[in-house]
């Protein structure tokens, strides 16, 4: 498949799968819109574009009320501007399956789904569900005029441990670290997220707040907390964490406001 198109070509693609596919779309992925397909032109809301890998393809499984799709996405140029190209693809449905059956295949979706949201080492979120779901929550809550910020969580002791102990110590002490940020930060969504990024850092965001009130509060947890783990089954360790916030009216930027907290640590 060819990755840059002429508006002319574009129509031409778009009318060949739509032959294949349910439905066939352009994405602006920058402005979050719908694109036409013949001029480009922004049209409605078209949610998040997922974290694309190194050859500009994501996939989405959905649960939509019509019936599960894939979709999936290609990064593509059109007269030089950088677009998505997305396709749904209605998921098979087997009219004979029993009740049970398809309350297990509705059940496994429903956790591959969550599973792609989930750290696997510590359980809170990952930076595919703050970059994919919660940026264009925080985003839309910036715009009506909410306090929205960062606050940066560095695990200091991680690199230590994997490099002088083992890779399993390390990860314990991040998940004592990540139940103690979790209970801080707390589970009401609508004002604040957990998220591990990479290795030992951590993310906490935060609508409606100013981020260094909640990183006080999380300095408290932390204070107030036995940060005890396991190193070996004969050895206990403990960890520190320094924090540095940033707000969104300091930079008016996602982007920025992530870059502003991290360069503070």
């Amino acid at each position: 498949m060819k990755l840059e198109y002429t508006k002319e070509e574009l129509a031409v693609q778009v009318a060949a799968l739509e032959q294949l596919f349910e439905t066939v779309q352009i994405v602006d992925p920058y402005r979050g819109v719908l694109l036409d397909p013949a001029t480009l032109e922004a049209g409605t809301e078209s949610g998040p574009v997922p974290t694309l890998d190194e050859s500009g393809r994501g996939m989405q499984l959905v649960q939509a009320a019509d019936g599960d799709e894939m979709r999936i996405y290609q990064g593509i140029q059109v007269d030089g501007r950088p677009c998505v190209l997305r396709v749904h693809c209605r998921m098979p449905h087997d009219s004979s399956a029993s009740a049970g059956a398809q309350n297990s295949y509705d059940r496994a979706l429903a956790q591959y789904q969550e599973d792609m949201r989930r750290d696997y080492v510590t359980g809170v979120y990952n930076s595919r569900y703050i970059q994919e779901e919660y940026r264009l929550y925080a985003e839309k809550q910036a715009m009506q005029g909410k306090p929205v910020g960062a606050v940066m969580l560095r695990v200091n002791e991680y690199w230590a441990l994997r490099d002088q102990e083992s890779r399993q110590a390390a990860e314990c002490c991040l998940n004592t670290a990540a139940g103690i940020l979790q209970l801080a930060v707390g589970t009401d969504h609508e004002h604040a997220v957990l998220a591990r990024l990479e290795d030992g850092l951590f993310v906490a965001i935060t609508v409606g707040m100013p981020a260094a009130r909640l990183a006080q509060t999380i300095n408290q947890a932390l204070e107030s907390s036995r940060r005890v783990f396991s190193i070996t089954l004969a050895r206990r360790g403990t960890f520190t964490v320094t924090t540095a916030s940033a707000e969104w009216g300091e930079t008016s930027s996602w982007e920025m406001m992530l870059s502003l907290a991290q360069q503070r640590l």
